[in-house]
């Protein structure tokens, strides 16, 4: 027996929101612990494993998975473009691409390994202690001027989340990196100011890739069909097998169509 389970939007967009709320309000709760507590069994621990500027953890992990999922979204919707020989089916596979790189990124912080070297190259301190944002905001610029075309040919409701997810999450990543590292340079990574500074820059990141995901499945379900887990379920003792791709009834109807000419 085939158990086909849709993946709504919204039902999708609530769950994530509700994750990042938990993510970050036991980021604050554990630090709080760690700033205005004495010691005590764990809290070392806890506060390690819901860091939000911390590798290796629970919310890396989240991220890792959330970025992920936006590059199979991605890569699902650039091979229904491509059955179509649509005219930005390669824009739509390189930001799966990209998105592909950012969940690495994300578990292995390799954007981490230029701050020493533009550091030294640059001299950089105070705003600019955290120097990778010095080559990434240059492939920031030419990402955004060579995807202008293939943002306004989007429909309107796609074109605003996309816009809102972007200002987020680039502003998160990459905007609040310029006071958190003028706060690490001064007064230190262990500072309160600094604490609330990762706060909202983890915040910002960890919403923007919500809205993303929200735009893409909404694009999705309005323009390609809709998305959906399928379930197998065989024998009298019943054994549930998730199939490796996602569903995608239009994806699925091009295929045929293509195959019958």
């Amino acid at each position: 027996m085939k158990l086909q389970i849709p993946l709504a939007p919204g039902a999708v967009t609530q769950f994530l929101l509700r994750v990042v709320v938990c993510l970050v309000v036991l980021f604050v709760l554990t630090q709080m612990t760690v700033y205005f507590l004495p010691d005590y069994v764990g809290r070392d621990f806890f506060a390690d494993k819901f860091g939000l500027d911390y590798e290796g953890n629970i919310p890396t992990f989240y991220s890792f998975l959330a970025l992920l999922f936006s590059s199979v979204l991605l890569g699902a919707i650039a091979h229904v473009k491509n059955l179509d020989s649509d005219r930005y089916k390669n824009h739509w596979k390189i930001l799966s691409f990209i998105f592909l790189y950012l969940s690495l990124d994300e578990i292995g912080q390799l954007h981490e390994d230029l701050i020493d070297p533009m550091q030294k190259l640059l001299k950089a301190t105070g705003f600019l202690y955290f120097a990778w944002i010095v080559p990434f905001g240059f492939l920031v610029a030419i990402f955004l001027f060579s995807y202008s075309k293939f943002l306004f040919h989007l429909p309107v409701s796609t074109k605003k989340m996309f816009v809102a997810a972007c200002a987020l999450y680039i502003g998160g990543a990459m905007g609040m990196e310029i006071p958190g590292g003028y706060l690490a340079s001064t007064t230190g990574m262990q500072s309160v100011p600094y604490l609330i500074v990762i706060t909202i820059e983890e915040s910002l990141e960890m919403l923007g890739i919500v809205v993303f995901i929200h735009a893409l499945m909404s694009y999705i379900k309005i323009y390609l069909g809709g998305v959906s887990w399928n379930f197998y379920i065989e024998g009298k003792k019943p054994q549930v097998t998730e199939t490796p791709y996602i569903g995608i009834p239009a994806l699925r109807e091009q295929a045929n169509r293509n195959q019958s000419r």
